[in-house]
């Protein structure tokens, strides 16, 4: 049973709604001999306990069956990351735990404590590389991907050149953050993905959108997909279409999350200079009736305070 408790005293960030899911989605996964979970972007773990409990919990589980966690669990003390990291842990009283050294911190023994009955039992693989150095050693089948990192394609194509492959019709893939407001290239590619039929749009739950691979993936088609994502016109073009496809689906509490499509369209185009034609997008979303709830108004603000643009703070952290 899921232990929602022991999930909240994990410092993170992602909801509860989508704790529940990620366990129910590891726990009734239809595993096959050499099926694996693998996850980019654990933070301290509350996320990769989830999918751990579920997955250990799970009747068709073998001993071919694990969870590889992916993260550097490292960053800069300038970077974006820096101060979520050492607030988060300041909050779980974990803070003694983080490795200090000169302008980087250390926060794998964070993850490794919340994980050690996970990772001593042979549950979890923790894999400790930068996302440019991830690769699918081991890893022969994926049936289910948890994706927490990259918020920019140039980034995603990684997991997607290099982990898609391992994927058969079936598998699962969720987006964290992809209803968020930093995410642009990160829905733009999605809804691509969606277009070339390799996966369908599932279920939502709080930022995360649960899609399921419809086909396996040839080389030559992710070489497609990186051709349209060069295209900054074909990007806002995909935004467009992605709220089009998630304004009729159901979408968890939709009056917050759906706005933040609008908003990532928005920082997109003001990244690139086309004030002009981010404002005409605002005001096409407020006719259709669309309203800046305080959660949504906060983000435009954040992005206000950033300069629309947070490349130069996540490079920081991945340098």
């Amino acid at each position: 049973m899921f232990d929602l408790v022991a999930t909240q005293s994990i410092p993170g960030m992602i909801e509860p709604v989508e704790q529940q899911m990620l366990y129910r989605l590891a726990n009734e996964l239809r595993l096959h001999e050499n099926d694996q979970i693998v996850e980019f972007g654990t933070f301290f773990g509350r996320s990769t306990f989830c999918l751990a409990e579920g997955l250990a919990a799970n009747p068709a589980r073998g001993n071919t069956n694990f969870l590889h966690a992916f993260d550097s669990f490292s960053c800069s003390r300038n970077g974006g990351f820096g101060k979520y990291v050492q607030a988060f842990a300041r909050h779980g009283q974990v803070e003694h735990l983080l490795k200090l050294d000169g302008s980087g911190i250390d926060f794998f023994p964070v993850f490794e404590r919340y994980l050690k009955s996970s990772i001593s039992s042979g549950v979890v693989k923790p894999v400790r590389a930068e996302l440019k150095d991830s690769r699918p050693a081991s890893i022969p089948a994926i049936a289910l991907m948890h994706v927490d990192s990259p918020k920019f394609f140039e980034e995603l194509k990684v997991v997607i050149f290099r982990f898609f492959p391992q994927m058969r019709e079936g598998s699962l893939v969720v987006f964290q953050d992809y209803f968020y407001h930093w995410s642009a290239t990160l829905i733009a590619a999605v809804e691509a993905m969606r277009q070339m039929g390799w996966l369908e749009y599932k279920i939502t739950a709080a930022s995360s959108l649960v899609t399921q691979i419809q086909r396996p993936i040839q080389a030559t088609e992710i070489y497609e997909l990186d051709i349209q994502m060069a295209d900054p016109i074909k990007i806002e073009k995909l935004i467009r279409d992605a709220i089009e496809t998630c304004k009729h689906r159901s979408i968890d509490r939709a009056s917050v999350f759906l706005p933040r499509l609008w908003l990532a369209a928005y920082q997109h185009l003001w990244a690139r200079g086309k004030t002009n034609e981010a404002t005409d997008l605002m005001a096409e979303f407020f006719k259709e009736g669309g309203k800046l709830l305080q959660p949504v108004l906060d983000d435009y603000l954040e992005m206000m305070r950033l300069g629309f643009s947070i490349r130069l703070l996540y490079e920081a952290d991945h340098s």
